[in-house]
């Protein structure tokens, strides 16, 4: 996008001048200057010390000082960066970091170790006696258990409402068949008084129905 032209579309003069129309003095000429950041500083103004990787050079120091030319590994290095924080002695810019924790407390694990006539292998199967873990508040054999009882009544449901659906199918096409005989077995006239007898009913019923209405309305 064309700054320039769109404000020239606005208005402005063009450039060295301000924004108001015929007045210099009102508004800025200039643009503003932007501060680059090349020293290196936050927004605390503080320089940042990433050239001093002083751990990284202590931790060198120490591999450096592994000795294996002997039987086993022997540490050369006794009085190194890594000692000095160790010791909370020496120059405080390598232990300022660590003397501002302070040591809490070691976790407790949540498994209690059995005594040694109860522990059991894989191949030796657990006595019938003794209880089995519980996982949320039931044993495996509970839940196992539970679970059949949870498919059985699964399974006497589906039965159920199959033995429904045939008898309700079964009831449909007898009462088809049943409507399908009569059509057959009655004559023209038995069938058109059966007719207007049912038309009769269904008059009789809205009679019934509208005098109920105008009952209530009044």
């Amino acid at each position: 996008m064309d700054a320039a032209a769109l404000l020239k579309s606005q208005g402005w003069r063009g450039k060295g001048f301000s924004l108001h129309p015929t007045n210099n003095n009102v508004g800025l000429a200039k643009p503003l200057l932007i501060k680059r950041n090349t020293d290196g500083r936050g927004v605390g103004q503080k320089p940042h010390h990433t050239s001093d990787q002083w751990w990284l050079h202590a931790f060198d120091e120490k591999l450096k000082g592994l000795d294996t030319s002997v039987n086993g590994v022997v540490q050369s290095v006794t009085r190194g960066k890594l000692d000095a924080v160790a010791k909370c002695s020496g120059n405080l810019k390598y232990t300022g970091l660590y003397t501002s924790f302070i040591r809490g407390e070691t976790m407790k694990g949540t498994i209690t170790p059995d005594s040694a006539d109860e522990e059991s292998t894989d191949a030796t199967p657990q006595s019938e006696d003794r209880e089995l873990p519980r996982i949320h508040g039931e044993t495996k054999e509970e839940r196992r258990a539970r679970r059949a009882a949870k498919r059985l009544k699964r399974d006497e449901k589906a039965a159920r409402k199959a033995v429904e659906a045939k008898a309700a199918r079964k009831e449909k096409v007898a009462k088809k068949e049943a409507k399908q005989r009569r059509k057959t077995a009655e004559t023209r006239d038995e069938r058109r008084a059966r007719q207007a007898e049912r038309r009769a009913r269904k008059e009789a019923r809205r009679k019934r129905d509208a005098a109920e209405r105008n009952a209530g309305g009044c």
